[in-house]
């Protein structure tokens, strides 16, 4: 059981990381393309670049979205379990 926790927790943030660099490589992209958007959209500063700035804001999104995906997941994989064990116990061989 132990094993399997740690293991679904590696996954977990391993899958949240992933999802902060996309969401970060996905802010800066925008930023690119249009760097009044960033800078009307998150306040910033003159003295920071929009893409960095972005980069940096879409990581910290990713997280929380990767964050709440994997442990939605985990939930589902848990629920899952439950159901299969319940369906186990209430079939009792002939």
């Amino acid at each position: 059981m132990v094993k399997t926790a740690i293991q679904l927790f590696g996954v977990v943030l391993g899958g949240a990381l992933i999802s902060a660099i996309l969401g970060g490589l996905f802010a800066m992209a925008i930023a690119l393309v249009s760097p009044e958007f960033v800078s009307g959209l998150f306040s910033l500063k003159e003295d920071i670049s929009a893409p960095r700035y972005a980069f940096s804001v879409g990581m910290i999104w990713g997280l929380f979205i990767g964050a709440a995906v994997g442990g939605f997941a985990c939930g589902l994989s848990v629920l899952l379990g439950l159901i299969k064990l319940r369906v186990n116990i209430g079939s009792k061989p002939k």
